[in-house]
């Protein structure tokens, strides 16, 4: 990493965890990244109108990029006594997830099909007999809040999960992240509030809150189940506490027209 600054721009090829991978050596440097998507969900290439599973136009838009067609970006960058590997600080482009979404994600990473928004279905339904509501701490922007929930999430872009709409107002360049906050469902009430999140109509309903944010805080509370450990972009990120900021411009991507 110590020779970025020299290169010209890193290209991955994959799905959302090569372009969190990515993240982690462009955010905040010059070093522009390049986006060839070829995974099961693409949340971030989607949000930037990149290519998906064609690698030809894939490849127009990182020349494009190259010779001057940049979308600016930002970031979200987590901090923590126990965030993994590879970075610390730890950035993401799309959602970073610490609730009943995080211990989907995590059981979803492990399937190799089905592919998308059914795998992230299958996951939700394997993992609810063991639900129960988390124990959650919230600050946002300086406010704390000590609450059960079902889903905690920080959104930087509006789509997870294979294009889940998490938060449908969300956008990769207005310098805000978004915090996403259920109160505590039953597990029927999971079965009939997530489907919602298929086009973003979860967002009228009144145990979802989502709070636009420069800084949120997650943390265990002992007033319910302990919280799962984090994902971003698919990823693991690490158990809470968990400090997230959002980076303006963090990240400059060959080819991309954010939503």
């Amino acid at each position: 990493m110590e020779h970025r600054d020299s290169l010209d721009a890193l290209v991955v090829v994959g799905g959302d965890g090569m372009a969190h991978l990515g993240a982690q050596v462009c955010a905040e440097h010059r070093l522009p990244l390049g986006i060839m998507a070829a995974g099961s969900g693409d949340d971030v290439a989607s949000s930037l109108r990149l290519p998906r599973h064609d690698m030809r136009a894939a490849a127009k838009r990182v020349d494009a990029g190259l010779q001057g067609e940049v979308a600016v970006i930002d970031a979200g960058r987590v901090t923590g006594p126990a965030v993994e590997h590879p970075a610390h600080p730890r950035y993401f482009l799309a959602v970073l997830s610490a609730g009943l979404d995080a211990a989907v994600a995590a059981y979803g990473s492990r399937l190799t099909y089905p592919r998308g928004p059914l795998k992230y279905k299958v996951a939700t339904l394997r993992e609810l007999p063991r639900y129960r509501p988390y124990g959650l701490s919230v600050t946002i922007d300086g406010e704390s809040t000590d609450t059960e929930c079902t889903l905690v999430a920080v959104a930087n872009s509006r789509v997870f999960g294979g294009g889940l709409v998490i938060s449908p107002e969300s956008s990769m360049t207005d310098g805000m992240l978004e915090a996403v906050v259920t109160d505590p469902l039953s597990r029927s009430e999971v079965l009939r509030v997530f489907p919602k999140l298929r086009n973003g109509s979860h967002l009228g309903d009144p145990r979802v809150r989502i709070v636009p944010a420069k800084s949120v805080r997650i943390a265990a509370h002992s007033g319910g189940a302990p919280l799962p450990v984090a994902f971003a972009d698919g990823e693991l990120v690490g158990p809470a506490p968990l400090d997230v900021d959002v980076v303006p411009g963090a990240v400059s991507v060959l080819g991309g027209s954010p939503r």
